[in-house]
């Protein structure tokens, strides 16, 4: 693809140690950058190693380029995470400085990287560097994806024809960059999807109708997605949460996870650098908890990740002040306080007193 070799392109220039890949949701920013190492491992010789942040290495090795990913929130932004950008800015720059032949690459999404800037200002060198994933970029080769996933739909009774460019354009669904929605419409073309999408313009909201059959349906799978979405990954190398399963009365047992299975992988994925079976992307994890949190919101708030519940929840009172994001969720003062308690009997509550779920309890 053009825009990894451009990138590819750019690790080559003279004097450009660092740089940032910058795009929306659903632009394809972190598969993008692992295209580029990819190509330049193959090139170079290099090798590669990727973090999520706040995650940094504590030595790294020449001929190393350093991925960082996840900033301010691997699905949101945490409102609270300020301080370790700037000690994970400094770390890198540390790096750079006192290491010869190593190159970094931090991945942003584009709102976060516009609402820290500044913050980050000390560390500007970091970021001089600079490469922006646009749809634009990519809109001859989606446009064609789209009309070939029609084409080359054999399924009975698909309505997949019905849908049209401006329905994925022109939807509820904007934040989301036009590459995911193809890709998701493409790697989960059931007609639960479809008519959803056709009827509201809403990948979010097909997402959470399929999720909804898929409980119905598939209960299985259903239970292990909905175990993922609740732990944020599963590993095989962790404990498994025998008390959540029995909680949630789900069914399944750690002997019946098949990662073979082809349905499951239409999912998941590993996450090489953490050895963890996670969501194939983010967003789709976001529409799991969307779709859970809608269900039965105390199942979140009292047995999710606290990392999710601080990107993915906001309090009412916060809405009163702030625009909701398209990929947040509304908690009332009920929910609030149960979360809170969670925090205070974690310890966290401390930790995280500035963020809103916090502030605002009652």
């Amino acid at each position: 693809m053009e825009i990894v070799r451009e990138g590819v392109k750019k690790l080559r220039e003279k004097g450009v140690k660092c740089f940032v890949v910058i795009g929306g949701i659903g632009n394809m920013v972190n598969s993008t950058v692992r295209g580029i190492l990819k190509l330049y491992e193959i090139d170079t010789k290099w090798k590669s190693e990727l973090y999520r942040f706040p995650k940094i290495p504590e030595k790294i090795h020449r001929k190393t380029i350093v991925f960082v990913y996840g900033w301010f929130g691997l699905w949101n932004d945490d409102l609270c995470s300020v301080d370790a950008a700037k000690t994970v800015c400094k770390n890198l720059f540390q790096i750079l400085e006192t290491t010869k032949n190593v190159k970094i690459i931090i991945g942003m999404r584009g709102d976060l990287y516009t609402k820290y800037k500044n913050e980050l200002e000390e560390y500007s060198s970091l970021f001089s560097n600079k490469m922006i994933i646009d749809f634009e970029i990519f809109c001859n080769k989606y446009l064609r994806d789209f009309d070939e996933l029609k084409e080359d739909c054999i399924i009975s009774g698909c309505r997949c024809n019905d849908l049209t460019y401006d329905m994925l354009e022109n939807g509820g669904d904007e934040l989301i960059g036009m590459p995911l929605k193809v890709n998701v419409i493409s790697k989960h073309h059931y007609s639960d999807v479809i008519d959803s999408y056709i009827k509201d313009n809403d990948i979010l909201k097909a997402m959470k109708v399929h999720f909804t059959a898929l409980h119905e349906n598939e209960k299985p799978i259903y239970e292990w997605l909905m175990y993922i979405c609740l732990k944020g990954h599963f590993s095989r190398t962790e404990s498994f949460d025998k008390d959540l399963v029995r909680k949630l009365k789900f069914g399944i047992e750690l002997s019946s996870f098949d990662e073979h299975y082809a349905h499951l992988r239409r999912y998941t994925r590993v996450s090489v650098s953490e050895r963890r079976y996670v969501f194939w992307d983010p967003f789709i994890y976001i529409c799991a908890f969307h779709h859970l949190y809608e269900k039965d919101k105390s199942k979140i708030m009292n047995h999710c990740n606290v990392d999710a519940i601080l990107q993915l929840v906001r309090p009412t009172s916060w809405e009163n002040k702030t625009p909701s994001s398209y990929v947040e969720v509304s908690a009332d003062d009920e929910d609030v306080k149960l979360f809170r308690k969670r925090l205070l009997e974690l310890n966290l509550l401390n930790k995280y007193k500035e963020h809103p779920l916090v502030q605002d309890a009652h």
